[in-house]
């Protein structure tokens, strides 16, 4: 039926429907449509996008490589390779770090607009001493037709003998030292901004924007971390919400992408909130709320609020710079959407 439907814009390759685990919270399912050529996916993300197929709306975007099927990489060590040339793609990658049993998987960060390479990917393995090997040996390697640069994604960090993902340093613009987090307080950790949350909640709020920021700003930076399933702007407010696929992929966009740059302003990610609901689906029924996630003590952008990390074994958390008085921030947070979703 999926293949039919959007048959319509092309010759189709492969379709397939992918059943969420919390459909019963408010999720959603979701699929993957693969066409032939790329007119043709461009055409369907130009045509049936917002339609209604049997009374739920469903949402249309670019998929990128290895999105299907892949095993949950939470608790895995990631590490990050760089300076990528065009023609490496995810099994390519892949293959130059083979000789490594334990690693999990192998992505290519891609630029949704253009199709081509950003220039780096992510690697994940099962066993620390692995990524420590991979680190070791294939940093200055030759992969194609440059040198790539390997270390680990974020800097990890060992205290009190647990493993955690740092938000210093790293490709993915996670703040640097003095990007707006106490030093004192050590790195927020990946394990940390996962456990904030119920694992039904894949919202991510988007903060710090400038009033013309656009959902084509947000897109290519999110698009990396996971499917993107809905986005709502309120960038005159200074901020959005961005809903992904998964729970993972939704903490490790807000460890990575931690005051990266939109428009020469840091932003600001934490969770939203997706309020769990007896409706299921888009149309006729009733679609989720969103709302900021009291990660935040207080309400966002008053005097005092700040972001209240979980404490971990180590006692290691994080505070958000605080904000600036917002009263139309603070409305929307009292508020909630409100008639975003009226018919």
């Amino acid at each position: 039926m999926l293949a039919e439907i959007f048959s319509v814009a092309g010759a189709v390759v492969s379709a397939k429907i992918i059943q969420d685990r919390n459909f019963q919270h408010g999720g959603f399912n979701y699929g993957f449509v693969e066409y032939t050529d790329m007119r043709s996916a461009e055409q369907a993300l130009t045509t049936l996008n917002g339609r209604k197929i049997f009374d739920s709306e469903i949402r249309v975007n670019w998929a990128y490589q290895g999105q299907v099927n892949r095993e949950d990489t939470q608790h895995h060590f990631h590490v990050f390779v760089g300076d990528l040339s065009p023609e490496v793609n995810d099994e390519v990658l892949a293959n130059a770090f083979s000789a490594l049993g334990s690693m999990s998987e192998a992505r290519v960060m891609w630029d949704m607009n253009s199709g081509k390479s950003r220039g780096y990917g992510f690697l994940s393995f099962r066993d620390k001493s692995d990524a420590e090997q991979a680190i070791a040996t294939m940093n200055g390697e030759w992969l194609g037709s440059r040198s790539i640069r390997v270390n680990w994604a974020n800097q990890k960090t060992q205290t009190g003998g647990s493993r955690s993902i740092g938000l210093s340093g790293g490709a993915g613009g996670g703040p640097t030292a003095g990007g707006g987090f106490p030093p004192a307080a050590g790195p927020l950790t990946f394990e940390q901004i996962a456990a904030q949350t119920p694992e039904y909640n894949t919202t991510v709020y988007v903060g710090n924007l400038i009033p013309y920021t656009t959902q084509a700003d947000l897109i290519p930076l999110f698009q990396s971390y996971g499917y993107i399933v809905e986005i709502r702007m309120q960038a005159d407010r200074g901020f959005a919400f961005v809903k992904l696929d998964s729970h993972n992929n939704a903490a490790l966009a807000i460890s990575n992408l931690q005051n990266h740059l939109v428009h020469g302003r840091p932003i600001k990610c934490s969770w939203g909130k997706d309020r769990q609901t007896e409706t299921l689906g888009f149309g006729a029924h009733a679609p989720q709320n969103y709302s900021y996630y009291p990660g935040y003590s207080g309400i966002p952008g008053q005097p005092g609020a700040q972001l209240a990390a979980p404490q971990h074994e180590s006692g290691a958390g994080a505070s958000a710079a605080q904000a600036a008085w917002d009263p139309a921030a603070a409305s929307y947070y009292q508020t909630g959407w409100g008639g975003f979703y009226s018919e």
